[in-house]
């Protein structure tokens, strides 16, 4: 008995110090974002409203994952400008997408749509063919990303 005690003991401090190393994410009130993202959904997606916000803290900074009746999924940095939009049924709206990019994929692909839509260093894109194209910052294709 006193090794079962022991044993489960080990196993809840084990639990405990994991649990405390998680991110600390937070569902938040939309209301709580930044302006600049509330007027960026507001703007892009009139028919949608927000589902529910998170505050994905992660090492030193935070972003807000926004997740929108219609099932688009928009992360945001936290200064309020958009990181990724997702829409896997009916596209990224192409309000949202640059216009170098939005012109090589319909001349290029133009049996597709975008899915997603991420920028960084540079902007990657998936169609949802499954392909994956990458774009300088400026809008300039890349290459497709294999």
């Amino acid at each position: 008995m006193k090794r079962f005690l022991t044993m489960v003991a080990i196993a809840a401090a084990t639990m405990l110090s994991l649990q405390s190393c998680e991110k600390d994410d937070r569902l938040i009130n939309p209301g709580d974002l930044p302006t600049t993202a509330s007027t960026f959904i507001s703007d892009n997606f009139p028919g949608a409203s927000v589902r529910n916000v998170v505050k994905d803290y992660d090492d030193a900074t935070y972003t807000y994952q926004v997740s929108l009746s219609d099932g688009t999924f928009i992360e945001f940095r936290k200064n309020g400008e958009w990181k990724e939009i997702e829409n896997r049924t009916t596209g990224v709206p192409t309000s949202v997408v640059p216009t170098k990019i939005a012109e090589y994929v319909t001349t290029n692909y133009p049996d597709n749509f975008i899915v997603d839509i991420e920028r960084d260093h540079q902007i990657d894109v998936e169609l949802n063919s499954g392909l994956d194209l990458d774009f300088s910052k400026d809008g300039d294709f890349l290459r497709v990303d294999l």
